[in-house]
């Protein structure tokens, strides 16, 4: 009796110590190589089940996958500073395009239904200076101007005061996608580092194709684009060459080998802010 009573007392004991030396081993920090999802998998994921092939949103469905959503953005958010400082430029230039689109995307979703997104701003101030994104710890890294103090930025901030300054080209201009029917198509996968370039280039091809957005051929010696390239001239116009450059590299066929391409006047075209929404044909009409 008297061994088994000492067995029991050993045994708890090291029970107890276990237990204690569980409780007390540290939490291993993650580092930049480890800590974060450089494929941005689970916005790619939403992406792809949500976002039809010609750029329309399904908001409806991503509403019932709400979590998802917001746990990649709680992942965009944990990042620190040191952590993104040790990125490449290329892999912060994709992760402000994501957060960019996908803080977009839960704006809508915590208005929902809405027409549109202009309807989501103040009475006297636009929604693109709405400060909503908790990212401001890490614009001090991919900034120049002072915005990182408040605690959250804009979309206005991220694409004109962050993203203007990272993206080694404008033609980041073609994959922030504002939730309305005139921006640039919602790509359905997410964008990375290691496919940046190809994503981009084919963004901007598909978007200066597409003549529901930017004039396919020229008119009376006018080329009529999106009101982008008025809003963000001063970016567009850092791109090697210029944005009749830009046109010519990426434009469709039918205005860029039109002999009056050259010498034709730039005009813009009317912005439809509609809500970039996609309906099942089932759904009534309204």
């Amino acid at each position: 009796m008297l061994y088994a009573t000492w067995v029991l007392l050993l045994a708890g004991v090291g029970a107890s110590a276990w237990s204690q030396n569980a409780q007390q081993a540290p939490i291993q920090e993650t580092t930049a190589s480890t800590g974060f999802d450089q494929s941005h998998g689970a916005f790619d994921l939403l992406l792809k089940a949500f976002v039809k092939p010609d750029g329309l949103v399904d908001y409806q469905g991503m509403l019932k996958r709400r979590a998802e959503l917001d746990r990649y953005l709680a992942s965009l958010q944990a990042v620190t500073v040191t952590e993104f400082a040790k990125w490449t430029g290329i892999e912060r230039e994709a992760y402000w395009i994501n957060a960019y689109n996908a803080f977009t995307l839960r704006l809508i979703l915590d208005n929902y239904p809405v027409d549109s997104i202009k309807d989501l701003g103040g009475l006297f101030s636009s929604v693109f200076s709405k400060e909503f994104i908790p990212l401001a710890h890490l614009a001090q890294v991919d900034q120049r101007s002072e915005v990182s103090t408040r605690g959250k930025l804009s979309l206005g901030e991220v694409e004109h005061d962050i993203l203007a300054h990272v993206s080694r080209t404008p033609l980041f201009h073609f994959a922030i996608v504002c939730a309305s029917w005139s921006c640039p198509q919602l790509r359905n996968e997410a964008y990375t580092a290691a496919k940046l370039d190809q994503q981009l280039a084919a963004q901007t091809r598909q978007f200066l194709a597409d003549e529901t957005k930017n004039d396919i051929t020229l008119q009376k010696g006018r080329y009529r684009v999106s009101k982008i390239f008025d809003w963000a001239e001063e970016e567009l116009e850092d791109y090697p060459g210029g944005i009749r450059t830009l046109l010519k590299k990426f434009g469709p066929a039918s205005v860029t080998e039109d002999p009056g391409f050259a010498s034709a006047k730039l005009k813009y075209r009317d912005y439809d802010w509609s809500l970039n929404e996609w309906k099942s044909p089932e759904d009534p009409e309204e």
